[in-house]
């Protein structure tokens, strides 16, 4: 694709991003997303502003013959994924840019929805490497923070933790994920169920601890109430 083309593919999925934001509401304990994250062990409470309910979204699946066809609209959690930019420089204040959702399709009950795939991302609204759904605020006294993939995952860690933790979507992208400015101590999560997030893991341990910072590798058994324990990668 052309750069006249990637830029123009960015701005029609910002225009679709901010647009899904604004159909959206903040989750309550007695809505889809929060039977979804109740149903997923996150214990109801205040849903952070990174999460939000969208009522009623088409979901679009491409069939065979590569035609879309729309399967019928659901509730959907969306989370939002963020990338900090610098538009005055690196010693300026960081800007946070939104550039994908994540939406996770449900049935009223808070189960998963009836589709071929009900968690996807949006299209990138800019380049999206690195970014992360701020489940919370970095603590600004003791400088600690986690990261975890997978939405309900990490805020299930925070509580078991006692500690704010951001999420990325995917195995993958956890190597990449970047934390907020002015942070000292990183702890990396990794789901004892899930084998692929270790070498990721490894790897954001690697660049965190070149930039300075104190790394704490950590496996999660999810398996019911997280059982956290320090590892080595």
């Amino acid at each position: 694709m052309s750069a006249a083309g990637a830029r123009h593919a960015y701005e029609v999925n910002r225009a679709r991003i901010a647009s899904l934001w604004a159909e959206a509401r903040p989750v309550s304990a007695d809505d889809a997303a929060g039977r979804y994250l109740a149903r997923s062990g996150v214990a109801n409470g205040t849903s952070p502003a990174a999460l939000r309910l969208h009522p009623a979204l088409d979901y679009w699946h491409m069939q065979a013959d590569r035609k879309p066809v729309c399967l019928g609209r659901f509730p959907a959690l969306l989370a939002l994924f963020e990338v900090d930019t610098y538009p005055r420089g690196l010693h300026g204040a960081p800007v946070p840019h939104a550039v994908a959702l994540q939406r996770i399709y449900l049935a009223a009950d808070g189960s998963l929805a009836p589709v071929p795939a009900p968690i996807k991302l949006t299209g990138k609204a800019g380049p999206a490497l690195g970014a992360c759904a701020r489940l919370a605020h970095a603590d600004s006294t003791s400088r600690v923070m986690g990261m975890a993939v997978g939405i309900s995952t990490a805020l299930r860690i925070a509580r078991a933790a006692r500690m704010p933790v951001w999420a990325v979507p995917d195995a993958a992208l956890l190597a990449h994920a970047r934390w907020p400015r002015g942070l000292r101590h990183l702890h990396v999560f990794v789901d004892a169920r899930d084998p692929d997030q270790w070498r990721s893991a490894a790897e954001l341990a690697r660049k965190a601890s070149a930039c300075g910072l104190q790394v704490f590798p950590m496996v999660a058994d999810m398996a019911s109430s997280p059982q956290i324990t320090a590892t080595r990668l």
